[in-house]
């Protein structure tokens, strides 16, 4: 998301671009001969703007003019799976599936593998928290790197699941989505989760978006589930959303979206 403009990848696909807030999308895949795209991310500001996709196996691909053209960028990157990616500053991380992480410093020209201390390699989130850089993994929990991804400690204490699906960080607070025992906050840099599931009546998470104290859970098969409390809490938000399966959740500006398994975008304000 920039702004008005906002930016979905679809499974099969390609990319969509929307201008007005969502109310109206175009496909931007130039270039992306892969449009299976499970990952974005933004680096840079108006005026040297880069638009970073992750594909599923088809590596990262790079558009610096709002989608119309993309470029392949995999130097290095020996595994193109990529389900998750992140920048921080001028750093930017990949998260694959199989390969553990690669970084990349100088806008994706290059990338190398980040990994020592990284005992599961299948990597599908990423999440930048000041110094820290949290990696959620599919059976070995969560991993956190002070470092710059150069080593890594897995940070697991509390977590009863370790099937980590989403990672979102609000200050120093770390939210983690699991299958089947739903969300876990930690106010200490991981060094210890709690389960945050009061009202998650559906707790296999696929997907979180946090702002402020806000935040926002997406189900398989549930809809999404709203907390004004930091997590304290939760309600059902789903009024106008006719498909529950949620797998993505991005707020921008007043409305939060929702990428859905096979139905589109939905959107509504983050608190009515």
């Amino acid at each position: 998301m920039i702004g008005s403009h906002i930016f979905a990848g679809t499974n099969g696909a390609g990319v969509f671009l929307s201008e007005n807030n969502g109310e109206s999308w175009k496909e931007v895949a130039s270039g992306l001969t892969n449009p299976y795209v499970f990952s974005l991310a933004i680096n840079g500001g108006a005026g040297a703007r880069n638009i970073f996709a992750g594909t599923n196996g088809g590596g990262v691909f790079l558009s610096t003019n709002n989608g119309t053209n993309w470029r392949e960028i995999n130097s290095g990157l020996t595994n193109k799976y990529v389900y998750s990616l992140a920048v921080h500053g001028k750093d930017i991380f990949a998260g694959t599936f199989g390969g553990g992480v690669f970084f990349s410093n100088n806008n994706g020209k290059s990338w190398s593998p980040v990994n020592s201390g990284l005992t599961n390699f299948n990597v599908g989130s990423l999440a930048v928290s000041g110094k820290n850089i949290f990696a959620g993994t599919f059976g070995g929990g969560i991993f956190l790197s002070s470092n710059n991804g150069k080593s890594w400690s897995p940070v697991n204490s509390g977590l009863t699941n370790t099937q980590i699906f989403s990672l979102a960080v609000s200050g120093t607070n770390i939210f983690a989505a699991t299958p089947d025992d739903g969300v876990f906050l930690s106010i200490d840099n991981g060094l210890s989760w709690i389960p945050v599931n009061s009202g998650l009546v559906d707790k296999h998470i696929d997907s979180l978006a946090v702002r402020g104290i806000t935040s926002f859970a997406g189900t398989y098969g549930g809809g999404v589930f709203l907390s004004t409390n930091n997590g304290t809490s939760w309600s059902e938000a789903n009024s106008g959303l006719t498909n529950i399966d949620v797998y993505s959740l991005v707020i921008s500006g007043r409305n939060v979206f929702a990428g859905t398994n096979g139905r589109g975008v939905w959107k509504r304000p983050t608190i009515w």
